[in-house]
């Protein structure tokens, strides 16, 4: 499924006659229209290695294109869905590079950096450290945004905005589990929740941290929570499911 920045972003290349009559982003000739529109029939088709080809082309061919920052949110978006680490960091830095107040990348950035870093990488700290910055820095963003970024609706800015700052903490929530410092990682975890109460994969991230913690009681029930959902991914439950076993046992253990 798309996220409310792809759909915005879609939206925004298949209504170019509209936006070319309001005040930018604009195409500048027909070539960088026909251009786009392949990107669109990409996005479209799902298809998502041709659609970061032809961004690329498109930032190649028209370097003065004014839709180069909704080109790389959408490439930045199209790697991370297909689960490329190394282009998703790439095409996250190239957004930050051209325009540093970007919150998506930010938060991007931050969640891919923390779901591949491990315990035992030797190069542990410096990604923590990454983590907190992208995150801090896009909820210091959030709170003073008074408008939605290029390309997003007002009327879709709110869900987006609140599904940024749900994902932020839940980063952060990530980075602190990472140092062992449970206490901290369940507080995230629940802001992360407060912002986007549907967030599965935040919730069942509190379940584990709550297990490590040794809250055993709450670990369940936030993991029953998850399995109850009826739209959280088989994955997701999957995991909850191995949560609620290793605190019903681990509890048991402690009797």
């Amino acid at each position: 499924m798309k996220s409310i920045l792809s759909l915005a972003t879609l939206l925004a290349v298949v209504t170019l006659p509209v936006l070319a009559q309001q005040a930018a982003p604009k195409p500048k000739s027909q070539k960088e229209v026909d251009a786009l529109k392949k990107v669109q029939a990409d996005a479209q088709a799902n298809n998502l290695d041709q659609e970061i080809t032809d961004i690329n082309a498109v930032l190649e061919n028209f370097a003065d294109t004014e839709y180069k920052d909704m080109l790389l949110n959408m490439a930045m978006e199209a790697a991370q869905r297909k689960g490329d680490y190394a282009q998703t960091i790439a095409f996250g830095q190239q957004v930050i590079q051209a325009n540093p107040n970007d919150v998506t990348a930010r938060v991007t950035l931050a969640e891919t950096i923390a779901s591949h870093t491990r315990d035992t990488d030797l190069d542990k700290d410096q990604s923590i450290k990454k983590i907190q910055d992208y995150a801090n820095k896009a909820l210091d963003l959030l709170k003073t945004s008074t408008a939605p970024p290029a390309g997003i609706p007002d009327a879709q800015w709110p869900d987006l905005k609140k599904q940024l700052t749900s994902q932020a903490h839940d980063a952060l929530g990530q980075a602190d589990e990472l140092q062992k410092k449970y206490p901290e990682a369940i507080t995230e975890y629940k802001t992360a929740l407060d912002a986007q109460p549907t967030n599965s994969v935040s919730m069942v991230r509190l379940a584990k941290a709550y297990v490590e913690s040794k809250q055993y009681d709450d670990a369940i029930s936030t993991a029953d929570k998850v399995l109850a959902m009826a739209d959280a991914p088989a994955q997701v439950k999957q995991f909850a499911q191995q949560q609620k076993d290793n605190a019903t046992k681990l509890k048991a253990a402690a009797k």
